[in-house]
């Protein structure tokens, strides 16, 4: 039998600040973003969100050099080149990929592997938790969809006839209405993939029932709404994706008309819609979180 053998490993107690519950959130904040982005993880948990960034960055540069090759951008809007409400459309669908794969990485993992214990133990509450990374989702999702639409704006206004300063003061609207349009997108989206991040526990199957939602869902929605039995055209408001374009048009004119449009429902019955959804999926996120805890 061998002697046992105490091993000093110089342990320290801990004597650094103490940020209490603030602390923790924030902590848990910036844990989402690194997460997300791949900050600190192997190269290849960067490639997928960075790519989509790239992307992102190098359309609005685009978009911005045909606008100066037309030299006009009155000319150039009415040729179709993209401006702000058209920029949405062409961002949403990146945008999907990225919340797709974001939405479950923020949450998924510190369930599977079994971290929410640590988490929740004080300062750190369920409703902190979810909150910090609720606040994750929204900076990253909202930077996505905000930051080309500014540099557009700003891209505009330098290569405007009347001079820079003059086209930002005549286009002062575009600083609420680009991001009250990103927030119905963020908030659509986030209400469709947090439950569903909450209740699936593989990363790849709760991006999969979210794509699959949106588009294969808001297909049959849309064509459920052209049916001639009573009650069909309230099948068109589970054509998700089709609310936010909704408000965008309302606010930078519109361009398509959705199901939702040609049922008869205002464009405020999309607000409703998004703002129910979102109240139902924090409720739901809240209350499966509470069981874990």
């Amino acid at each position: 039998m061998t002697d046992q053998v105490i091993y000093d490993r110089g342990y320290r107690k801990y004597d650094g600040p103490r940020t209490g519950p603030s602390g923790a959130r924030r902590a848990v904040y910036k844990d989402g973003l690194r997460r997300v982005l791949g900050l600190g993880r192997k190269a290849r948990y960067k490639i997928f969100p960075w790519v989509l960034i790239t992307i992102a960055f190098i359309a609005a540069a685009v978009f911005i050099g045909i606008h100066w090759a037309i030299g006009d951008i009155a000319e150039s809007l009415g040729e179709g080149v993209p401006s702000y409400g058209g920029l949405f459309d062409f961002y949403s669908a990146i945008a999907l990929l990225f919340i797709a794969f974001s939405g479950p990485q923020l949450i998924i993992p510190d369930r599977t592997k079994g971290v929410l214990s640590v988490y929740f133990s004080r300062p750190l509450t369920v409703d902190g938790y979810l909150t910090s990374k609720l606040n994750s989702f929204v900076t990253l999702v909202g930077a996505f969809y905000i930051v080309p639409q500014i540099l557009l704006h700003l891209g505009l206004a330098l290569i405007a006839d009347g001079g820079f300063v003059p086209y930002l003061s005549a286009n002062l609207d575009i600083l609420w209405k680009v991001p009250v349009t990103a927030l119905a997108f963020v908030a659509l989206h986030g209400a469709l993939i947090f439950p569903l991040s909450a209740t699936i526990s593989r990363t790849g199957i709760a991006a999969a029932a979210f794509l699959g939602i949106l588009t294969a869902g808001s297909g049959i929605a849309a064509r459920v709404a052209e049916a001639s039995f009573a009650g069909a055209r309230w099948a068109s408001l589970l054509a998700l994706d089709q609310h936010p374009r909704i408000i965008r048009d309302r606010l930078f004119g519109d361009t398509v008309d959705y199901p939702a449009e040609i049922a008869g429902f205002e464009w405020w019955v999309s607000i409703v819609v998004i703002a129910v959804l979102a109240a139902i999926g924090g409720v739901f996120v809240r209350q499966r979180y509470r069981r874990l805890a």
